[in-house]
């Protein structure tokens, strides 16, 4: 499976396809570190924002 996160990669996985019907084991596993970079980044982001929500003081987390 090839997994792509960024346009910049179209191509390539494109060309490499018509060329040999699939992708190089090389390219799987660049693309995989960038998805996994993402991924990476977007779970931070996350994180960074459930840290500074005050349960506690939020009314959001009253009356369940």
């Amino acid at each position: 499976m090839t997994v792509i996160v960024d346009p910049a990669d179209y191509d390539q996985v494109l060309a490499e396809i018509r060329e040999t019907g699939n992708t190089t084991l090389k390219t799987r596993f660049k693309l995989a570190v960038k998805v996994f970079q993402l991924t990476s980044a977007y779970d931070t982001a996350i994180a960074d924002w459930l840290v500074k929500v005050d349960a506690d003081s939020n009314p959001y987390f009253d009356g369940e």
